[in-house]
């Protein structure tokens, strides 16, 4: 059953970034004239999120099985996400298209406060983690079979550990925050293009999609999580120490 919400999860995802692909070329199309285009310097930063709000022209929610809790809350006196599921499993999902080799640099913060009883990510019965952040990229073939890097905080697996999923060959599971430290911020940044050859062994293709996400579907229990500061960025900010996770 689980794996049934999985697939029709993926299909449903895939299809609304189909459409608005389309409707992204149609715009395109209907805004351009006949004077050639000029072209002009990249931006630093490709993409940002502070969640003042959840922008439903920017942000998209799928359900994987029910809904998860999200919500703009003040924190410490800053506008974060807040992730909360019980028995639950939804994706925030942002669709954008950018070149990970032009704008490589992925950051964000985050903090867990409540982590998963029974999380055990090499199986389908225990994969679910408090905090989660996909990349998905440009991929031939059906919509489940997008390659995708699923970045995530773990209560039991070290940091720096490769995994792949238990749904999907394609997609890859990167442990970039271990342990159960409880209410505390982490700082991450990540190369996507020095992930991706080592998730899959090539050259990156574009990034089509970013989302987040905190689940429980598989376990049945417990999580709370805190998202902010999400970025990409043509040059690694200021408090990257190296192409891999960094933390304060």
């Amino acid at each position: 059953m689980r794996l049934f919400h999985r697939s029709r999860m993926v299909l449903q995802v895939w299809s609304l970034m189909l459409v608005m692909a389309v409707l992204g070329c149609a715009r395109q199309q209907a805004g351009s004239s006949a004077e050639p285009m000029v072209p002009l310097p990249k931006p630093p930063i490709v993409f940002a999120e502070s969640f003042d709000q959840i922008d439903p022209e920017v942000w998209h929610e799928f359900e994987l099985k029910g809904k998860t809790l999200y919500q703009v809350v003040e924190v410490d006196g800053n506008h974060v996400l807040k992730a909360e599921s019980h028995a639950k499993a939804s994706i925030l999902l942002h669709s954008c298209r950018f070149n990970p080799t032009d704008y490589p640099w992925l950051s964000w913060r985050w903090r867990v406060d409540q982590f998963v009883d029974g999380e055990n990510l090499r199986t389908r019965a225990g994969s679910d983690t408090p905090a989660r952040i996909y990349v998905y990229f440009e991929t031939p073939g059906l919509p489940w079979q997008k390659r995708n890097i699923d970045y995530l905080w773990s209560a039991m697996v070290p940091a720096d550990t490769l995994l792949t999923s238990p749904f999907a060959n394609t997609s890859k599971l990167m442990v970039v925050e271990s342990g159960t430290t409880r209410g505390v911020w982490r700082s991450v940044t990540r190369n996507l293009a020095d992930d991706f050859r080592r998730c899959f062994g090539q050259h990156p293709t574009n990034v089509i999609a970013i989302g987040l996400m905190t689940d429980t579907d598989s376990t049945g229990h417990d999580a709370l999580a805190y998202f902010d500061d999400v970025q990409v960025r043509r040059d690694a900010p200021p408090a990257a120490m190296s192409v891999h996770a960094s933390a304060r």
